[in-house]
């Protein structure tokens, strides 16, 4: 078939013209479909032949044996790599709520979730090699987000401790107290 336009060449069952684009006939486009309902097909004379019967009774099938099967040479048996995805969400989650000291934290979760997502990636590529280093490097990062969320919590935790001991044990603290205990006494 030719493009009536431009006279290139083009597939019996093409469209557009991959040469100028023109929009070529719909009714060459459809294949001719066979009519199947006005075909005769040959019928078997079964009245004098004598057709033999199989003895099933008898038979006995090759059962298969599942105790001792071996895998094939070339299949290999896929290892289990987690991929730590469940740690990395926690991990952005309790970050995220800490707020402002849990954002270098939130950061590294966010690296960790990174890496987890390639896991898959490389699994299904056939890159076993790339899917287990990918899950190593998303465990590093999970143990780092936690230890820093960790540190920077007790590291506020250790700050309100020392400003409340200094609060309490200063002078002026204990003269405020003492006023305020006495403004009832009549």
């Amino acid at each position: 078939m030719f493009c009536p336009k431009c006279g290139q060449e083009v597939g019996e069952y093409s469209r557009i013209c991959p040469a100028c684009g023109e929009l070529l006939e719909t009714t060459s486009t459809v294949p001719p479909q066979p009519d199947y309902n006005n075909t005769q097909h040959p019928q078997p004379d079964n009245n004098n032949a004598q057709q033999p019967q199989a003895d099933y009774n008898n038979a006995q099938q090759p059962q298969p044996n599942y105790n001792n099967s071996q895998q094939p040479n070339n299949y290999q048996q896929m290892p289990v790599i987690p991929d730590y995805k469940v740690q990395c969400i926690l991990l952005i989650v309790f970050s995220a709520m800490c707020c402002c000291v849990g954002i270098v934290a939130l950061a590294f979760a966010i690296v960790a979730i990174v890496y987890s997502g390639k896991i898959a990636q490389h699994i299904n590529a056939g890159n076993i090699d790339l899917a287990q280093d990918a899950s190593k490097k998303t465990k590093m990062w999970c143990w780092i987000s936690f230890g820093v969320l960790m540190l920077s919590l007790i590291g506020v935790v250790l700050y309100y401790v020392f400003i409340f001991s200094t609060v309490m044990s200063s002078p002026e603290y204990q003269d405020m107290l003492d006023q305020f205990m006495n403004m009832y006494d009549y």
